[in-house]
């Protein structure tokens, strides 16, 4: 398998990223990183300390101690105090003390840690999360005074320090084929705790080697047939559906790809003509479905499983005439499992005959996207223990037998198709590295799971939660309306939500519902604010857990500017006997800056998505507003206050700039504020600027668009009407 790097020019709207690929060159063997500790080179009169690691240096620092009020403290000797752990987990920790503790001397490390150009920084678990729980990731690097550690993905090692504020890292260079981030830790000692394969094996992905893959960083949103029709979805419905989506102007937002999901094949089983050759329900067959997408400005998705069922008369004569071509019970003929039969991938003419040709046929045919369904069942099956006694006697585990059939599946398909694994993350960890995406959960939208492995998000794949329909009702309420900014009638407040969750995860986003639904401009809202979905590495290297947390940060790092935006959710509470959730309300709060992991002491401007408004400039803390039973969720746009006008918000995007505004900058002797914007035809596209004191919106111009401005007390707005999807430059002139 391998990948080159590719560039993917998705819808005018969309962020332009790279494809998923390969590290390694083509035939370039990429030799794993050892499991070993870091080389520790320390001097006790000088304070200098380096870590080397693969036969480089990772942290350059000097260690000295320091009077609280500042200036070294006189003749301070700092002793290292050295602890490792070997076996599977490496975890190496270097503890500098004080030859003699003074009260009001502390140590102070400062240094830089050098990583490649996939580390990011991120937390540890603390009592941060307790004093404020969130599930927090970010678009770029992060900045947040949460982070105690620096992540090199590519290399899987993780480098952490003091947590609680007693670390503070700053990206300094994020120039290829490295980055830097300058380090301080401070406390009356300062542990640094080394860890090597981190996901691998602290984390227990053995199958992880980021080494060999790059995470696919396109958005990965669209339609998907399953859940709203199951195996009713016809020619005459996808003619509907992408009627509608063309109509709505969704693949313009983002909404991608179009995939088929269990309702086009013939016959009951994995025999691969059952997959190639489609059923009635489909006169012009694949060709025309993969013509009529493209046409709509969308990709083709396709489902299959890996289950071959002898009830399936082809599938039945093949078992019969080659039995040797499946995993053998203990009488030693072809084993059932779940009325299904297992594949022997040491066989290489049944590798070549059910496999190869299968995913090279559909890469002949030009599917964009590939769900390979039944990874739990194949796994399932293999480790049977009537097929124990096959697994004694051949060299390979139930494992490796799988993991074989999506090796094939990958050399077939190539580096430009999408491959999602099912079903939960618990079997598809086995397939992590020849799969882009990793199905969390069972069948059934379930939103938590998008918390509970944002550890993995970005990092090992992109996680999908099955589906999203807008429409569902599991840990939604049913008769709650929402008013949102651009439409005239209250939306339900589902359909604002469960898009939204994705978004803010930075994970997959397929909706599914029936074609109906989308013909009503309410129901789309918040598809349309939701994608495309942003690429996003997590800020916290832990599980957060099953639970419903109400709040999410997710930081935006762009070359002209860095927000947070801090999402919302209210969950409600359970219906007894039912998954369905009722909103109650919830409470106004206060929210400390501090406990986002935003600099203290500075001043901030906060604006809420959905209601288009102002909260105002805060020091220190903002209050939340109540939410009553008809809210689901707020979305601030937290930025620090400039001297200046700048952009608060877009009505683009939840993400408020991160999809749109592709450049911002202020002219001081002109008094021009200016950038460029990526918009949506029809889409009135609002931008709400910040107006310092003395400050007035004079003009607005945009590329020859109607342009809209309105004075408001402390904030402008510029509203723009686009006559087609495309970019615009603008430019508006303040007076003072």
């Amino acid at each position: 398998m391998n990948r080159r790097t590719l560039s993917r020019a998705g819808p005018v709207v969309a962020v332009v990223a790279l494809a998923a690929t390969l590290w390694a060159a083509p035939g370039q063997a990429m030799e794993p990183p050892p499991n070993v500790p870091a080389e520790v080179e320390w001097n006790v009169e000088t304070g200098a300390l380096t870590l080397h690691y693969r036969g480089t240096p990772i942290l350059n620092a000097t260690i000295q101690a320091q009077a609280t009020g500042g200036g070294n403290a006189e003749a301070a000797v700092i002793h290292l105090e050295r602890a490792q752990e070997t076996g599977d987990k490496v975890e190496q920790r270097l503890t500098f003390v004080p030859a003699k503790p003074q009260q009001g001397v502390e140590l102070v490390l400062r240094g830089t840690v050098t990583g490649s150009e996939e580390a990011f920084p991120a937390e540890t678990l603390s009592e941060a999360q307790k004093r404020f729980p969130y599930v927090r990731n970010s678009v770029g690097l992060s900045r947040n005074l949460r982070n105690n550690a620096v992540y090199d993905r590519r290399w899987d090692w993780v480098l952490i320090g003091p947590a609680d504020g007693g670390t503070r890292i700053k990206p300094s260079q994020q120039e290829k084929p490295q980055r830097v981030f300058s380090w301080q830790s401070r406390g009356a000692s300062i542990e640094l705790v080394f860890r090597p394969r981190f996901y691998q094996k602290h984390k227990g992905f053995a199958y992880f080697k980021p080494w060999t893959y790059k995470v696919w960083k396109d958005s990965v949103t669209g339609y998907c047939t399953w859940w709203a029709y199951r195996g009713g979805f016809t020619q005459e419905t996808l003619d509907a559906m992408l009627e509608v989506f063309v109509e709505k102007h969704l693949p313009d937002f983002g909404y991608g790809y179009m995939q088929f999901d269990n309702c086009y094949q013939q016959g009951n089983g994995s025999a691969p003509w059952n997959w190639l050759n489609w059923n009635k329900k489909y006169p012009g067959g694949w060709k025309y479905a993969i013509k009529t997408i493209r046409e709509a400005g969308m990709k083709p998705g396709i489902w299959v499983h890996r289950v071959h069922r002898p009830s399936d008369p082809g599938v039945k004569e093949i078992i019969e005439k080659h039995p040797d071509w499946f995993v053998p019970g203990a009488d030693g003929k072809p084993h059932h499992q779940r009325g299904f039969c297992s594949l022997n991938t040491l066989n290489k003419e049944a590798v070549d005959n059910m496999i190869r040709a299968l995913y090279s046929g559909l890469a002949k045919q030009g599917w964009d996207y590939v769900k390979i369904d039944g990874t739990g069942d194949l796994l399932r099956a293999y480790q049977n223990k009537n097929c124990a006694e096959f697994f004694k006697n051949h060299p390979t585990t139930p494992e490796q037998s799988l993991r074989t059939w999506d090796i094939i599946a990958r050399e077939e398909l190539g580096p430009d198709v999408y491959v999602l694994a099912c079903h939960t993350v618990g079997n598809a960890r086995v397939v992590i590295g020849l799969v882009d995406g990793g199905r969390l959960s069972n069948d059934g939208f379930q939103p938590r799971t998008l918390a509970q492995y944002n550890f993995l998000e970005g990092v090992a794949w992109r996680g999908d939660p099955d589906h999203c329909d807008v429409m569902g009702t599991w840990l939604m309420d049913e008769d709650a309306q929402m008013a949102v900014f651009a439409t005239e009638a209250p939306v339900p407040v589902r359909t604002i939500v469960r898009p939204a969750i994705c978004a803010m995860a930075g994970g997959v986003l397929m909706v599914s519902d029936k074609v109906e639904v989308y013909k009503d401009d309410r129901n789309i809202e918040g598809m349309k604010r939701s994608a495309p979905v942003l690429f996003t590495v997590p800020g916290q290297l832990y599980d957060c857990g099953r639970r419903t947390v109400p709040w999410w940060l997710q930081e935006i790092d762009r070359p002209f500017d860095h927000w947070s935006v801090l999402a919302r959710f209210q969950w409600g509470e359970k219906e007894q006997s039912k998954h369905v959730y009722h909103f109650k309300g919830a409470p106004q709060q206060e929210v400390t800056f501090a406990d986002l992991g935003l600099p203290a002491g500075r001043e901030y401007l906060v604006f809420e998505f959905w209601n288009q408004t102002y909260l105002g400039k805060f020091t220190g803390s903002f209050t939340a507003p109540a939410m009553d039973k008809n809210t689901g969720m707020d979305v601030f746009a937290i930025r620090e206050a400039r001297p200046h006008p700048w952009v608060l918000s877009t009505t683009r995007h939840i993400s408020q700039g991160g999809v749109s505004l592709l450049d911002e900058k202020w002219d001081s002797r002109r008094n021009i504020l200016s950038g460029r914007s990526a918009v949506v035809t029809g889409d009135p596209y609002v931008m709400t600027i910040h107006l310092p004191e003395g400050y007035r919106l004079k003009t607005a111009e945009a590329g020859g668009e109607k342009v809209e401005t309105k004075n408001l007390p402390r904030t402008a707005t510029v509203r723009i009407t686009p006559a087609a999807s495309k970019t615009v430059d603008w430019e508006i002139k303040f007076a003072k």
